[in-house]
């Protein structure tokens, strides 16, 4: 049996050639084989702007100790669980 290796392919790509490029690849689903799935991570995309914005804040949150932070092995911990 001939093993076939999977890799995974991330695209950063406007909202507008995003709907293009789904849009195509439903189309051509018999002739766009070699996609084993496509996965939406479910996340609303956001601008630049907007991501500069949440970072800057919670970076001043942090800073200024308005943000509760745990210890790693705890984080690690609850996501074993």
């Amino acid at each position: 049996m001939k093993r076939i290796n999977m890799h995974s392919l991330v695209l950063n790509v406007n909202d507008s050639f995003y709907n293009q490029l789904l849009s195509f690849l439903n189309q051509n689903k018999k002739q766009v084989d070699i996609l084993e799935d496509l996965q939406d991570d479910g996340y609303p995309s956001i601008s630049k702007d907007e991501a500069r914005v949440r970072v800057s804040s919670a970076v001043e949150d942090y800073r200024s100790g308005k943000m509760k932070t745990v210890p790693y092995s705890q984080v690690m911990d609850e996501v074993g669980r």
